[in-house]
């Protein structure tokens, strides 16, 4: 089999570079261009927030249907009180006596704490942004070895998907994919206005904050719960993560 020319290969790349809306090592830029094309990607963006708050409600609804679909326990729930009287029912219902939750503000402002606390289960918050160097190796070890052993994580979101039933995290302080990945349960709480209609969205979103400088870190896209067909070609829930997942979604409204 011939080996492609360099023509060939730089073909291949100048056209995955411009799948990607990326530019070619070393090209000169276009000022003008590139600005026009920041200001189409912060237009695009300022729509998606837009269409997330205009048809807040609609979304929420399409969400609860695709999330159920995907395999999510959904409940809808008309505050942050009831949200937290969830999951410490949960938790007392499974005897869970360990817990691991994000710092999402969302989980602040339910006191999902004292929740857990009330129902016999033992507190982890997945956060070392307050340490450096060693120490927070340490505590990054702690944490990993508490998401481990945890009966229930618990976080919030940064978005949800209500095309696919999805909920998505980002890297940030305080936000520990482990809270999602590790535990046998996983609860996720989705306020209203969080809500994209489709990956599209998302994407722009992402590229909005890729053209504002801020710097990108992993994002976790979960679609209901663990499954795997490795054996036998048999789906089994709950081998690579949470086989139990609750998806609340808090609506006023």
């Amino acid at each position: 089999m011939s080996r492609p020319d360099g023509a060939g290969r730089e073909g291949f790349f100048d056209t995955l570079r411009g799948a990607l809306g990326s530019e070619r090592a070393g090209a000169p830029r276009d000022p003008g261009a590139e600005a026009a094309d920041h200001a189409a990607v912060r237009a695009r963006a300022a729509a998606a927030l837009e269409r997330a708050s205009e048809f807040a409600g609609p979304l929420l609804d399409e969400l609860e249907h695709t999330a159920d679909g995907a395999g999510w326990t959904v409940a809808r729930l008309a505050s942050l009180v009831e949200a937290s009287g969830y999951v410490e029912a949960l938790a007392g219902e499974l005897g869970a006596l360990s817990a691991v939750r994000t710092r999402h503000d969302v989980l602040e402002r339910m006191c999902v704490e004292e929740a857990l606390s009330s129902a016999g289960a033992e507190v982890a918050v997945m956060d070392t942004s307050g340490s450096a160097g060693a120490e927070r190796e340490h505590e990054r070890s702690a944490m990993r070895d508490a998401a481990i052993h945890a009966d229930l994580g618990v976080t919030g979101v940064d978005y949800a998907i209500a095309e696919t039933g999805s909920c998505v995290l980002l890297a940030g302080a305080g936000v520990s994919r482990l809270a999602a990945l590790l535990p046998p349960v996983h609860v996720a709480v989705v306020e209203r206005g969080q809500v994209l209609p489709s990956l599209d969205e998302l994407f722009t979103l992402r590229r909005h904050a890729h053209v504002e400088g801020r710097r990108l870190g992993y994002m976790n896209i979960v679609t209901g719960p663990s499954r795997s067909a490795d054996i036998e070609q048999t789906i089994v829930k709950g081998v690579h993560g949470p086989g139990n997942v609750h998806m609340l979604l808090v609506d006023p409204a």
